[in-house]
């Protein structure tokens, strides 16, 4: 139940869209699940301690360490000597950190903005399905019942495709712009898929700025040079997620203050960074997949060949002969590319025969010019089914 709930109504039949809204949002709420485990279960630091500190001094260590907000890079030096010097990075508590600059850590907080990320991609499907409920034709409802369609007889089978025909030729005629092949409908998704790609860009962007050191022009390729590297000694990592930092701990015994810098081990952070790593991988993939579907989808909608192909299939199928001005017209203005997709959605969740019915109910219709011009597909007249009723209650 809760797959249909993520899966959009209008883009049913888009891998692209689903991708991005069910798959995408799923994946990274999975990973900030993990995160938050990892981070629970530990250990997060390793500080080397003198072999005299009892043991819940060594962990209050390891986790005031944990829980330093600001890290800077120090310079230290060997036997005295500056040219024996190196950096390194320094963790700093909160009173530190207000008196000297540093750079902010994120490490701590990588489960809550994994779940944001998450939330994201869950946005434009929200967006899309608030605006088709009252541009849509009624697609969720006409979802619901195709559903079922499966089970009702043959006799009910034709007559819902008579009444659904019927419906949707009222709603293609009462549409905007008739003399426009595309409508609302359209431009709606468009702006859908138009964000799908914004955000995956955006979050790409982002990551990329933020995990790649300075002068690195792709984190991704950084990340493979160094894995593809055979001198293990000189694997790189991103300086968000240092292994290795100093740690200033202080300890009041009897109002006396004392200070200790310790040399700590950050074993979460290979962790972290391999999550963000395959996110950022799997952010290209989608980046990519929204924008070659967002591409294919304009193409589609603004050559009246795709739309003409698709309606003429269904009506040889029937063996109905029409010419290609005939095709075009009725593609063109009677269904247009809003009603292609809703015909579209009713294939992809029901079956190319229910489509078929439809599309001629549609096309006899659009020959006689009457909501009487159906009788001659059929003689059946049998007893609408409920959810049948439910719809001419409803409106629908």
């Amino acid at each position: 139940m809760i797959f249909n709930f993520y899966k959009p109504t209008v883009n049913y039949g888009s891998w692209a869209d689903r991708l991005s809204s069910t798959w995408t949002f799923l994946l990274l709420l999975i990973l900030a699940l993990l995160t938050v485990w990892r981070h629970y279960r530990g250990p997060n630091f390793i500080c080397k301690t003198p072999p005299e500190f009892p043991r819940h001094w060594n962990d209050f260590t390891d986790e005031s360490c944990w829980l330093s907000r600001q890290i800077k890079t120090s310079e230290l030096y060997g036997q005295g000597s500056s040219s024996d010097s190196v950096d390194i990075l320094e963790v700093m508590d909160n009173k530190d950190s207000a008196n000297e600059d540093g750079t902010r850590t994120l490490y701590q907080w990588l489960p809550l903005i994994l779940f944001l990320q998450a939330l994201l991609f869950l946005l434009p499907d929200i967006i899309l399905r608030i605006c088709e409920s009252s541009f849509g034709f009624g697609c969720q409802k006409l979802t619901k019942m195709i559903q079922d369609y499966r089970q009702y007889s043959a006799d009910d089978r034709k007559y819902f495709a008579i009444e659904i025909g019927s419906y949707l030729h009222q709603e293609f005629s009462e549409r905007l712009l008739r003399v426009l092949p595309f409508g609302i409908l359209t431009v709606l998704l468009a702006f859908v898929k138009l964000l799908f790609f914004v955000n995956a860009a955006t979050q790409l962007i982002i990551i990329e700025g933020y995990l790649s050191p300075q002068n690195v022009t792709s984190y991704g390729h950084y990340v493979f040079e160094s894995i593809i590297n055979t001198n293990y000694s000189t694997i790189a990592y991103s300086p968000v997620f240092p292994r290795e930092v100093l740690c200033n701990s202080k300890f009041i015994l009897l109002s006396n203050v004392q200070s200790y810098m310790f040399q700590c081990l950050v074993p979460v952070n290979e962790f972290n960074e391999q999550i963000c790593f395959f996110v950022w991988i799997w952010l290209l993939v989608v980046c990519i997949a929204a924008g070659t579907s967002g591409m294919f989808f304009l193409v589609k909608s603004l050559l009246p060949m795709v739309r003409q192909r698709y309606i003429k299939k269904y009506l040889s199928m029937s063996n109905i002969s029409v010419t290609s001005a005939e095709v075009s017209s009725f593609s063109g203005t009677t269904i247009g590319q809003d009603g292609v997709m809703v015909l579209k959605m009713i294939g992809d969740i029901s079956s190319d025969i229910l489509v078929k019915d439809i599309v001629i109910q549609i096309w006899n219709i659009h020959k006689t010019g009457s909501a009487s011009g159906g009788q001659h597909v059929t003689n059946l007249t049998p007893a609408a089914s409920p959810e049948m009723i439910a719809m001419e209650k409803t409106g629908v």
